[in-house]
C-alpha cells in the first residue's frame, strides 16, 4: 500500500479491475456453456450475472471518482497486470499478478452464482455432477471378511 492512497481504495482499484475481466469472461462463457463452470445456470441467469456485476463495478467507480481517482491500464504482456493511478493529482504505479488476480475472479464469481436463483439451474447437470461425486471406486475399501 503506498502513501497517497488509503486501504480501501486501494481494495477498491483491485475490484474496478477485476469485475470489467470477469465480465469479459461471462460473456464468452455464455456462448458455449456446456464446457465452463457455468454449466448448471440457465440462459436466462447469465444476464442477471451481468446486472449483479455491472451494478457492483458501477457503484466502485463511482467511489472512486468521488475519491478523485483514476485508474490507466499499461499495455504489456507478462506475468502482471500493470496500471497507473492517478490519485488527487499525484501519480502511482501499480501492478497485480495475474494470479491473484484469477483467484479474486473465481471467489468474485462464486459470490455472485450463490446469489442467483437455483430453481432456474439445469437439474439435470447437478444431478450429473452429483451422481459422479458420490460414486466411489469400490476397489478402494478393503474387506475383512
Amino acid at each position: 500500500m503506498s502513501e497517497i492512497t488509503s486501504e480501501k481504495e486501494m481494495e477498491d482499484i483491485f475490484i474496478c479491475v477485476v469485475l470489467p475481466l470477469l465480465l469479459d469472461l461471462i460473456d464468452k462463457w455464455e456462448w458455449f456453456p456446456d464446457s465452463t463452470p457455468l454449466k448448471h445456470i440457465h440462459k436466462s441467469q447469465f444476464q442477471d450475472l451481468r446486472d449483479m456485476i455491472t451494478i457492483d463495478h458501477v457503484e466502485v467507480k463511482q467511489r472512486l471518482k468521488a475519491a478523485d481517482i483514476k485508474i490507466v491500464k499499461k499495455d504489456k504482456f507478462g506475468p502482471s497486470l500493470d496500471y497507473t493511478i492517478y490519485v488527487r493529482r499525484k501519480v502511482e504505479n501499480v501492478s497485480y499478478w495475474k494470479g491473484i488476480v484469477k483467484a479474486e475472479m473465481s471467489r468474485s464469481l462464486g459470490k455472485y452464482v450463490a446469489r442467483l436463483d437455483k430453481s432456474k439451474f439445469n437439474k439435470a447437470l447437478l444431478e450429473v455432477e452429483e451422481k459422479k461425486s458420490q460414486n466411489v471406486d469400490q476397489k478402494l475399501f478393503v474387506n475383512f471378511e
